[in-house]
């Protein structure tokens, strides 16, 4: 006779169990990089996987760290006759509009540089949207995997203090996140650490993620493309008389208002191995309505300005290794957006960068 099954006695059973798997769940620790069918010259990729279309290609939103650089072609061994450079950035040098050969840190590439006697191999760890904290968390992850020097693209958005919090990687990355914050002290004080619950759905979410990019890798491989690509929209040649950027207004922006630190940050993390710094091309618009008081729709004048003042005043005082392209292209080279450069442009920046990454060459 069997014994008769009582409920209660069951379903806390299996709360207790449940509750058990979770602990070991959330105590291990989560390296979802062995999980990758991106492998082999096929489906290795050249750039970190993003949407860009959220209604068709959701599944390249990973957001996980070791899944992203698994999949990347610098996770393959590195050559004896290689110099690695990793080129960070945003969705400019990420290659939204452009074929990965398209992009600036291929258009380096192409250039066949050497330096003392290896090629200098450049890779595209961009991501979309300008951040100081994503940066810094990617060049982190990066830095086991050998390289030589580090290229850091930058703009206005990358330094406002908003974007040391505020960037999707950071939601999907809380225990990097927090780790680098426990080294170099970028965050406010105060700032709220995850509760139990935030680390246990972090980690749900990461393995969903990841398990919905591997099912991707076939539509990959079917297509031969990295991403869907479309026609663009040339950005409006019509700005607005509104002087303000992002809550400041004119006339004043402080260094504090800058997370220039955090640039200080990117040196100390890199230690040794040379770093140069980039302030990327705008559009700059002349000849509209209020071009004398904004260069594009990003960016006042006053504000862009003193950026660029601040900027060149802390590299020079600190000997980062720092060179100014903003005003480097007229209107026609750029397409949908202030920052993002048609395939020429590209080309013209990776040759107008090439002397002066080679005087950094280490």
């Amino acid at each position: 006779m069997h014994p008769a099954v009582r409920p209660r006695h069951v379903i806390v059973k299996g709360l207790v169990l449940f509750a058990l798997f979770e602990w070991i769940f959330l105590a291990l620790p989560l390296d979802l990089g062995w999980l990758n069918l991106y492998r082999g010259p096929l489906l290795a990729r050249q750039r970190f996987p993003t949407s860009t279309h959220p209604s068709t290609d959701a599944a390249l939103d990973v957001g996980n760290l070791d899944a992203m650089f698994a999949s990347h072609i610098l996770a393959r061994p590195k050559a004896a006759d290689e110099l690695r450079v990793l080129v960070l950035g945003d969705s400019a040098i990420w290659g939204f509009l452009l074929q990965p050969q398209e992009t600036l840190p291929a258009q380096l590439d192409a250039l066949g540089l050497t330096c003392n006697g290896k090629r200098l191999r450049f890779y595209n760890l961009s991501y979309p949207r300008s951040s100081a904290t994503k940066d810094l968390m990617i060049l982190d992850k990066a830095l086991s995997y050998q390289p030589d020097m580090v290229v850091w693209m930058l703009t206005l958005y990358t330094l406002m203090p908003k974007t040391r919090l505020d960037h999707w990687l950071i939601t999907q990355n809380p225990d990097e996140f927090y780790r680098l914050d426990e080294r170099f002290h970028f965050l406010p004080q105060n700032y709220p650490r995850p509760t139990l619950l935030d680390r246990i759905a972090a980690k749900h979410r990461a393995l969903f993620r990841v398990l919905r990019y591997q099912l991707y890798a076939p539509l990959h491989l079917a297509t031969g493309t990295d991403q869907i690509q479309e026609q663009y929209e040339v950005v409006p040649r019509v700005l607005s008389d509104d002087l303000t950027f992002e809550g400041l207004r004119p006339p004043t922006l402080s260094k504090k208002q800058l997370s220039l630190d955090q640039v200080e940050d990117l040196h100390q993390l890199a230690g040794r191995m040379p770093l140069l710094l980039v302030n990327q091309p705008i559009l700059i618009l002349q000849d509209v309505p209020n071009s004398d008081l904004r260069y594009n729709a990003y960016y006042p004048r006053w504000v862009y300005d003193q950026y660029r003042e601040h900027l060149g005043q802390a590299a020079e005082q600190e000997h980062w290794r720092y060179l100014d392209l903003w005003d480097l292209f007229p209107p026609s080279y750029f397409t949908n957006t202030p920052l993002h450069l048609n395939p020429q442009g590209e080309r013209l920046l990776a040759q107008a960068m090439a002397p002066f990454i080679l005087q950094a060459c280490p």
